[in-house]
């Protein structure tokens, strides 16, 4: 058994941000760390973490994980992790970046310099370490997925004089492992499209259908499909006869040479585009199931690939060998991407409102007021403040009261159009950017807004009103995103003034 334990790296140029980061981490890293043997090192000069790396990979020591600013002197984060890669293999590489530097770090992703970005600052230290010790659990499976196929490869070699079968397993393997580099992206509609078009070639299957489980409705949806043409679901019923429910149910895969005695025993979807011949593969990943430990316990993905019109059969036990294979490799990508979305959505998104978060604000507005210069379109913003907010606390709790922020934020996606910017901007304080339309139009839309607020039932009978604060962007008048956030606090000051349950509108006059 190897003892050694697993390395992550952290390279900042910053000494007071990586001893914030270090005390922040220990409790939670140590709380992650259940099952695997970590070592942290914190090292502030990027050219001093590459001699590291090199130190430890002649020591044959396993670098998991290295994580590093985007943002340094002597070496950028993305210079950094090149050069990294080229000394060790398989190691996860994260990076932290400003919103900036984005499309620096989406690059190096697509390139495959990087594994992961996390935009700076970081807001959830928790949800980081997790993300951490995920990683160091990425590579402590492709570390004994590594093994595993030495071991399989050193196997085959062995027996392959013998055994025209081991041949053929072993031509399988090669084939899932290199459709299994194919897989390493992180856009979900990416990773279904691959499923559905590269998965079936290696069966030889023209027609397949991938379903994933809706547990809260307990049936199949339908995700991917290149013969149906219109969506199905399929109820998880006890007594079900369709062979991809039996399929999940006993979490079997199912080889079927020829379907035509087995009407009985089945009831198949759309049997006339299926051919002779079937092979549904089951998949089950996520909390409580051993193939998953390197994933987020909350995250659950169960589906089943079906795959038919089968050119040349191959023997069954080479069939299930294939798709025992090939089983490892659905979820978990699935999954993967799932679990990226959700890091996508909790950086740029608050999360109990749902709404966009003060950071992103910043940037957009930046981004749309040098939009409104270069283009002349409109641009309004309105910063909004619930009431005497604080007294729906005092009575009722803060649950209640995030409960009630939660719908608030619910109410404004509803009310936005899809071009707007909506962000929570403090507390109970939020943020709405609109492009185009004029100054009527906006008002009438606030006081549309206040209204629907005023007359809304929040949860435990909550009766609230919001005060709001317009303006317009005026950079021909030498207004500047500043000026522009300023001139709408003002008026929402004004508007708490006034009376509160009111809009202010501080519309300068705009230059032609």
């Amino acid at each position: 058994m190897d003892n050694r334990p697993y390395h992550i790296l952290f390279i900042d140029d910053d000494k007071d941000f990586l001893n914030s980061l270090n005390i922040a981490l220990s409790r939670p890293l140590i709380a992650n760390d259940k099952s695997l043997d970590v070592e942290r090192h914190f090292i502030n000069d990027p050219h001093e973490g590459l001699g590291f790396i090199q130190k430890l990979t002649e020591q044959q020591e396993k670098i998991a994980v290295i994580v590093s600013d985007q943002i340094m002197p002597t070496l950028n984060g993305i210079e950094f992790m090149e050069k990294a890669g080229a000394i060790v293999r398989n190691t996860v590489k994260i990076l932290l970046t400003g919103y900036a530097t984005l499309d620096s770090a989406k690059y190096a992703i697509n390139n495959k310099i990087l594994d992961y970005y996390v935009s700076k600052p970081i807001e959830d230290h928790d949800s980081f370490a997790s993300l951490i010790m995920n990683a160091v659990k990425t590579y402590h499976f492709f570390e004994e997925k590594e093994r595993a196929e030495r071991e399989v490869r050193q196997y085959v070699k062995e027996l392959e004089a013998k055994n025209e079968k081991i041949r053929d397993m072993h031509s399988a393997a090669e084939k899932i492992a290199y459709l299994a580099q194919g897989f390493k992206k992180l856009d979900l509609d990416d990773v279904l499209d691959l499923i559905i078009t590269k998965i079936p070639e290696i069966f030889q299957a023209r027609s397949a259908s991938l379903f994933i489980l809706d547990e809260e409705k307990n049936v199949l949806r339908l995700q991917r499909t290149n013969y149906l043409q219109e969506n199905y679901t399929v109820p998880i019923d006890s007594d079900a006869k369709s062979p991809m429910v039996c399929a999940l149910r006993e979490n079997r895969i199912l080889v079927l040479s020829d379907i035509r005695p087995a009407p009985n025993q089945y009831d198949f979807l759309n049997k006339e585009c299926l051919g002779n011949s079937l092979i549904i593969i089951p998949f089950v990943v996520g909390a409580g199931h051993d193939s998953t430990d390197i994933f987020n316990k909350d995250e659950v993905v169960k589906g089943v690939l079906n795959m038919a019109t089968i050119g040349v059969m191959e023997e069954e036990d080479i069939v299930n060998y294939t798709a025992s294979l090939t089983r490892n490799i659905l979820g978990i990508n699935i999954l993967n991407a799932r679990l990226y979305q959700k890091t996508q959505q909790l950086a740029l998104h608050d999360h109990l409102t749902g709404l966009y978060n003060k950071f992103l604000l910043g940037d957009s507005m930046q981004r749309e007021c040098a939009y409104s210069e270069r283009a002349g379109t409109p641009l309004f913003l309105a910063l909004s403040d619930l009431d005497d907010f604080k007294l729906v606390n005092d009575r009722h709790g803060h649950l209640v009261g995030d409960k009630v922020l939660a719908e608030l934020g619910a109410l404004y996606r509803k009310t936005a159009r899809k071009s707007d910017i909506v962000a929570r901007f403090g507390g109970e304080e939020f943020a709405w950017l609109i492009r185009g339309g004029d100054a009527r139009s906006t008002a009438a839309l606030f006081e549309l807004v206040r209204d629907r607020i005023q007359n809304h039932e929040f949860p435990n009978s909550v009766r609230l009103s919001v005060s709001v604060g317009v303006t317009q962007y005026n950079p021909r008048a030498g207004d500047s995103p500043e000026q522009f956030l300023d001139r709408a606090d003002k008026a929402l000051y004004q508007a708490k003034a006034n009376g509160k349950n009111r809009v202010e509108c501080s519309f300068v006059e705009v230059a032609i």
